[in-house]
C-alpha cells in the first residue's frame, strides 16, 4: 500500500474509532429501553394468561374470557411493534459491528504488512554485529552517537508495530465476539416475532369461537347484562345521595375537605394524576369508562361511569390514594362498596366480598380496604373516580399509571 492509500485508511480508521462507539453506546441506550418495554407488555400478557387460565372452561365467565381476550391481542400487537424495533435496532448495531470487523481486519493486515517490510530491511542491513560496524566506522562521535540513536529508534519502532499488531488483533477479536452476539441477538428477536405472531393468531381465533358461543346464547347473556345494569344503576344511585348529601355539608368547618390536612391531600391527589398506583396487585382492565357497544348483542351499548379490572379470585383491593373512608354501603346483590374522600375528590371501590376499613377512618395510599367477590361474571375490582364539586364521574383510567 502506497503512502496516499495508508493515510487514506488512517483516516477512516479514525473516523470509524471516532464515530461508532458513540452509535453504538446510543444503541444500546435504544436496546435497554426496548427490552425494559418488552418485559413490561410480557408480564401484562402473562397476567392476561393467568387470568384466562381460570376463566376458558367456565361459559358464565365467558364474557369475560372475550375482555380479558381483547385486551391480551391489544397487548400481543404491542409486542409485536416493539419486537420489530428491537429487530430493526439489531440490524442497525449489526451493520456496524460488520463496519468494525472490516476496519480492523485491514488494520492489522496492513501493521502485518509495515512490519514485514521492517524485517525484511533489517535482513538485508545484517544482524547486530553488523550494525555496531556501522557505528564503528562513523567519522568521529558525534556521527557515532547520531548512528547509535537511529539504530535504537528503529528498534523501538519495530517493537512498537509489534505491540500495535498484538493490540489489533486483540481489537478483532473482541470484534468478532460482538459481532457473533449482534446475530444471536436478531436471531432471538426473529424467533419471539414469529411465536408473538403465531400467539396473536390464536387469540383471534379464540375470540371469533366465542362470538359464534355468545349468538347461541344471546337471551342468557342479555338477561346477565341486565343483572349488571342494575347493579350499575344501584350503585350510581348511592354514590349520587352520598355526594349530595356531601354539597349539603360543605360548608360544615369540620369537614376533612376543610382541614388542613385534607386541603393538602386534595392538591396532591390531583398533582398525582395519570401516576396513582392501581387498586389491585395484578389484573387485567376489561371495561373501560363510557359508553362502548356490547361484544355480541347488535345494537346494545354498556354505559360504565369507572372501570373494572379483572383479577384473582378473592384478590385485596388497595386505596389509590391517602384518604378518609366516608361510606361503607352494601348494594343488595352487588357486594359492599367504600368510598374515600380525598378533599377534592371521591375515589369508589365496589364488587367488593369483604371491607378491611370503617367509615371515619383515615387510609394511607396502597393500603388494603377489601377483597374482590365473584358476582357470576368473574372477579373484578370496579373503580370510580368522582369530582366532589360536580355531578359526574371522570374517568379513572387517566388518573392511574399505565
Amino acid at each position: 500500500m502506497d503512502s496516499d492509500g495508508m493515510h487514506r485508511l488512517l483516516l477512516v480508521a479514525w473516523m470509524w474509532a471516532m464515530c461508532v462507539p458513540g452509535v453504538l453506546l446510543a444503541q444500546g441506550g435504544e436496546q435497554a429501553r426496548l427490552e425494559a418495554e418488552r418485559k413490561a407488555i410480557s408480564d401484562r400478557i402473562a397476567a392476561t394468561q393467568s387470568l384466562l387460565q381460570s376463566t376458558r372452561d367456565d361459559k358464565a365467565r365467558s364474557t369475560q374470557e372475550w375482555a380479558v381476550l381483547k385486551e391480551q391481542l391489544s397487548l400481543r400487537q404491542q409486542l409485536l411493534s416493539n419486537l420489530r424495533a428491537e429487530r430493526q435496532a439489531a440490524e442497525r448495531r449489526l451493520t456496524q459491528r460488520e463496519s468494525g470487523v472490516h476496519i480492523a481486519d485491514s488494520q492489522l493486515a496492513d501493521l502485518k504488512e509495515e512490519y514485514a517490510r521492517m524485517i525484511r530491511l533489517a535482513a538485508r542491513l545484517g544482524g547486530r554485529d553488523q550494525w555496531w560496524q556501522v557505528v564503528l566506522d562513523a567519522e568521529g562521535t558525534t556521527q557515532a552517537f547520531r548512528r547509535l540513536l537511529l539504530i535504537e529508534e528503529y528498534s523501538r519502532l519495530r517493537r512498537a508495530q509489534a505491540e500495535r499488531i498484538a493490540s489489533s488483533a486483540e481489537s478483532l477479536r473482541q470484534e468478532m465476539a460482538a459481532l457473533e452476539r449482534e446475530r444471536n441477538d436478531l436471531v432471538a428477536v426473529e424467533a419471539d416475532l414469529r411465536a408473538q405472531r403465531d400467539a396473536a393468531k390464536t387469540s383471534a381465533r379464540r375470540m371469533e369461537s366465542l362470538v359464534a358461543d355468545f349468538q347461541s346464547r344471546e337471551q342468557e347473556l342479555r338477561n346477565q347484562l341486565a343483572r349488571e345494569e342494575a347493579r350499575r344503576a344501584e350503585l350510581g344511585k348511592a354514590i349520587e345521595r352520598i355526594l349530595e348529601a356531601a354539597r349539603r355539608a360543605a360548608n360544615n368547618t369540620t369537614g376533612f375537605a376543610a382541614t388542613p390536612e385534607g386541603k393538602i391531600i386534595a392538591a396532591e391527589f390531583t398533582a398525582n394524576r395519570g401516576r396513582l398506583p392501581w387498586p389491585v396487585a395484578e389484573g387485567v382492565l376489561v371495561g373501560r369508562f363510557g359508553t362502548h357497544p356490547h361484544p355480541s348483542l347488535p345494537g346494545i351499548r354498556i354505559e360504565r361511569r369507572g372501570i373494572d379490572i379483572a383479577t384473582s379470585k378473592g384478590g385485596t383491593v388497595f386505596a389509590i390514594f391517602s384518604g378518609r373512608v366516608s361510606n361503607v354501603i352494601t348494594i343488595p346483590g352487588g357486594g359492599m362498596v367504600v368510598m374515600l374522600d380525598h378533599g377534592s375528590h371521591r375515589s369508589v371501590y365496589a364488587n367488593l366480598g369483604g371491607v378491611r376499613v370503617a367509615s371515619g377512618e383515615d387510609v394511607r395510599t396502597g393500603q388494603a380496604i377489601g377483597t374482590v367477590i365473584d358476582l357470576g361474571e368473574g372477579p373484578r375490582a370496579h373503580l370510580e373516580i368522582w369530582d366532589a364539586k360536580g355531578s359526574a364521574p371522570l374517568d379513572p383510567e387517566s388518573w392511574i399509571a399505565d
